[in-house]
Parts: structure tokens; C-alpha cells; sequence
């Protein structure tokens, strides 16, 4: 009889220390998740300053361009002064409208693909949060998870305690 108490105890101490275990493992994995979570959450928060600042140099590259191309009229026009056209007809005239047209065409080129590439940069910023939003979703599964074990080994345990005491 004393050796079944024992058993007993044993088998007791052994069922708690493994729901124990599978508890905490859930718990682990439940704070992995959380950490995995903050993570993409900071991803997603640099990458939306990131689209911000190609935004912003992307437009500065523009009036850059700007610039150069009032210079570049400019000289043109200057050019053709010089050598004794008038640039209200003929060739200086067709030259002019078409560097405009030229530059009108790069500007929204680079407003397009500036545009484009703050689109991504977004999307990626945006798809981190959700990762993030997903990570947590994992980590409150397993964290069920490790309670359910836990309490399957106990009741696994409590039957098998019951089935020896029979």
C-alpha cells in the first residue's frame, strides 16, 4: 500500500510538472510572438517615415530639375539672341516649345514614379502592421494552446491516478 502512495505521488508530481511545462512552453511562444509583433510594428513605422522622405527628395528632385531646365531655356534662348534670331517665330520658336514640352513630360515622368514609389514604400509599412497585427493573433493562440495542454495533461493524469487507485 505504501508503495502505491508513492506511485501515486509520483504520478501526481509528474502530471503538475508536465502541465507546468506546457503551460510556460505556450507562454513562451506566446511572448516570441509578441516580440516578432513589436517588431514589424517599428518596420512598419520606419518605412512610413521612409515613404515620407522619398516623397519629399523625390520633389526636391523635381524643382531641381525645374532649376537646370530654366537655366538650360535660358541659355538657349540667350544662344540664339546672340547669333541674331528672334525667338518669336521659326526654328528658335519651335526649339522652346519643344524643350517645354520635353521638360512638362520628365516632370510627370518623375512625379508618376515618385508617386509610385511612395505607393510601395506604403504597402510594405502597411503589410508589416498586419504581420504584426497577425504575430499577436499567434501568440494569444499559443498561448490557448499551452493552457489546453496544460489542463489535458491533468485531466490525463487525474485518469490515470484514478484508473492505478482502482
Amino acid at each position: 500500500m505504501a508503495v502505491e502512495k508513492l506511485l501515486m505521488a509520483a504520478m501526481a508530481a509528474s502530471t503538475a510538472v508536465s502541465a507546468v511545462s506546457t503551460y510556460a512552453a505556450g507562454k513562451q511562444k506566446q511572448s516570441a510572438y509578441d516580440y516578432n509583433a513589436k517588431i514589424d510594428e517599428r518596420n512598419s513605422q520606419a518605412k512610413e517615415i521612409q515613404a515620407e522622405v522619398f516623397k519629399r527628395n523625390a520633389d526636391l528632385q523635381i524643382q531641381k530639375f525645374q532649376k537646370d531646365f530654366r537655366r538650360l531655356n535660358d541659355a538657349t534662348s540667350q544662344a540664339f539672341r546672340k547669333n541674331g534670331f528672334v525667338a518669336t517665330g521659326g526654328t528658335p520658336l519651335l526649339v522652346a516649345l519643344e524643350n517645354a514640352q520635353n521638360a512638362d513630360e520628365e516632370i510627370a515622368i518623375r512625379q508618376y514614379n515618385a508617386s509610385v514609389g511612395e505607393q510601395q514604400i506604403t504597402e510594405a509599412a502597411v503589410n508589416d502592421q498586419l504581420s504584426a497585427n497577425l504575430n499577436r493573433m499567434y501568440g494569444k493562440s499559443a498561448a490557448k494552446e499551452g493552457m489546453i495542454g496544460a489542463g489535458r495533461t491533468l485531466m490525463s493524469g487525474a485518469s490515470s491516478m484514478y484508473g492505478m487507485s482502482q
